[in-house]
């Protein structure tokens, strides 16, 4: 054997093996409200009725998201309701001036007025109908 051989085959008398340490991370994700069962056993060990509490936590959360979700629903209802009612009065309301033309264009014929007066008097309603088709959502 030659001299650098036999120096790599010895070791030095007295030395220990040299321990390697890496830092490791874990980490855990579940979908929904609860973990599953084993881990809920771990919060048990952790904290005493762990378990316990994350299901009352979880139960919370839901009701909380029930509420929530109903107030939504009531809020929507009740502006879907108004817009409605606005809607409505406003059909009331051209009919009504519709009407209100229409005889006013009846009233100027029988009085004698130019034509071109019952022109302007129908012409109002019938381009506001004309609009309303034509800007229908």
């Amino acid at each position: 054997m030659t001299s650098a051989a036999s120096s790599r085959a010895k070791k030095p008398q007295g030395s220990k093996p040299a321990i390697i340490s890496q830092p490791v991370a874990t980490a855990t994700q579940w979908q929904g409200p609860l973990p599953p069962p084993d881990a809920l056993e771990k919060f048990n060990t952790i904290v005493e009725h762990g378990a316990e509490r994350v299901f009352r936590m979880a139960e919370i959360e839901q009701q909380h998201r029930i509420e929530s979700e109903r107030a939504a629903l009531d809020s929507n209802i009740l502006a879907s309701k108004a817009e409605s009612l606005i809607a409505r009065q406003g059909h009331r309301y051209g009919a009504a001036i519709s009407i209100i033309a229409i005889i006013a264009t009846i009233v100027s014929v029988a009085i004698g007025a130019h034509w071109s007066v019952s022109v302007a008097l129908v012409g109002v309603p019938l381009m506001s109908a004309v609009r309303a088709l034509i800007l229908r959502k």
